[in-house]
This record gives structure tokens, sequence and C-alpha cells, in this order.
């Protein structure tokens, strides 16, 4: 049974991690991921991203990680490709961030067009520091592009843990509301995106995303050559 589930209702795609545990973004759970977006961005589709409730994902599989060989380099390329996907998406993208976000699943919020998060005793964090993780390069570029400038040391070098007020002032997260009615206000935002003319929202984010995706595709094939 797959851990991801694709669904298209009105005009919008919806997209929701679910293995049981902690949506560790596995070479697998990233390869569907990829088809999903794919399917979507073939027909012009928004997209919701969510999680399970109390968890959005823990990030990459801690255990590839530790293990190390072809299965992690597979899976890091695989997140490679996600995070391309979301940016070059020709429609809107919305993440509701169900409970925790560490590490790669924090960054994909920061890839998103729009975050929404629930109050409660969740955590968003960069952990890779306090793991014993070198924060890798494409990454600490997406982090200085989009978190505030004032909590960029905290975040990516100090791996703090953020609640979800804090997750909003660094910019993780756009707006916080109960979870209850997480899913009900990201398709209600989800569908405002999607009521703006496309053509001009493609090409404006297009535009506001440029230099970032130069930036790291350079970075990746630099990775990839050593």
């Amino acid at each position: 049974m797959s851990a991801l589930t694709y669904q298209e209702s009105n005009g919008l795609a919806e997209i929701a991690m679910d293995d049981g545990k902690v949506n560790a973004l596995s070479e697998v759970m990233i390869e569907d991921l990829l088809a999903a977006l794919q399917k979507a961005a073939e027909a012009d589709l928004p997209v919701l991203i969510h999680g399970r409730p109390g968890c959005f994902s823990a990030g990459y599989d801690r255990r590839l990680i530790a293990a190390g060989g072809p299965a992690s380099i597979a899976m890091r390329a695989a997140g490679d490709r996600l995070t391309l996907a979301l940016l070059d998406h020709p429609a809107p993208v919305v993440i509701a961030c169900t409970g925790h976000a560490m590490a790669k699943a924090g960054f994909l919020l920061l890839l998103a067009d729009y975050r929404l998060g629930v109050v409660g005793g969740f955590r968003v964090s960069l952990n890779e520091v306090a793991i014993g993780m070198t924060m890798p390069e494409p990454a600490m570029a997406l982090a200085r592009e989009r978190l505030a400038p004032t909590w960029l040391s905290r975040c990516a070098l100090q791996a703090e843990a953020l609640d979800p007020q804090q997750s909003v002032s660094a910019g993780f997260l756009d707006e916080l509301t109960e979870p209850e009615q997480l899913l009900g206000k990201a398709r209600e935002k989800l569908t405002t995106l999607a009521a703006l003319d496309r053509p001009a929202y493609r090409e404006t984010r297009e535009l506001l995303n440029a230099a970032l995706r130069a930036e790291l595709v350079e970075l990746f094939e630099l990775a990839q050559r050593r």
C-alpha cells in the first residue's frame, strides 16, 4: 500500500503523505511525490501537499543517511529533483504543515508559495548540525534566500527547533490555524490562488525564483562532480 495518495477535485490536486509513522522522505516516497507533481503539472493543476495529523515529515530517511552508499546518494538526488519540481511547478503550490517538519521537510516548506501550520506542541527544525551533518550548500542557499535574516543563524547554524509561532516569524509558515481547520483553510487558500490569472502567476513565479533556481542548479551540479 502506498504511503502517498493523489486526488484531483474541482480543478485542484491534493497530495497526502501518510506512512503511519513520521513520513520519512525515502527515495520511494520522493519518487512518488515527483510522479504526483508531474501528473498535476501536466494538467496545469494547483497543488496542496500535506502530511498525517501531528507530522508533516521528519525529512530524509535517517537510516539511509547513516548507512551512506548508493541508496543514500539516490535519495538525495531524488530530493534535489523534488526541490526543482516544486520551484518549477506551473501552478500554485500550498503546503498544509500538519505537525512536525524536520530537515528536508523544513526545506519543502520554504519551496511552497503559501504554508499553513497548526497551533500546538509541534516543531519545525533544520536539524542537520544537531545530528552531526554539515548543512549542504544548496540547502544553505535556500535557507539564506527564504528565511528571515535575523533567524538564519538560529535555524541553520544552531539547529533550533521552532514552535509554530516562531516558525511564522522565521519564514517557514505564513499562518497558523487549529488542527481541525487546517485542510479546509489550505484548500480555500489554494482555490484563491488558483483564481489568479494563470499565465501571469506562472511567469511572475518564474521571475521570483529565477536567481535561486540558477544558484541551486549550479550547486547541485557541483556536488555531483565532487
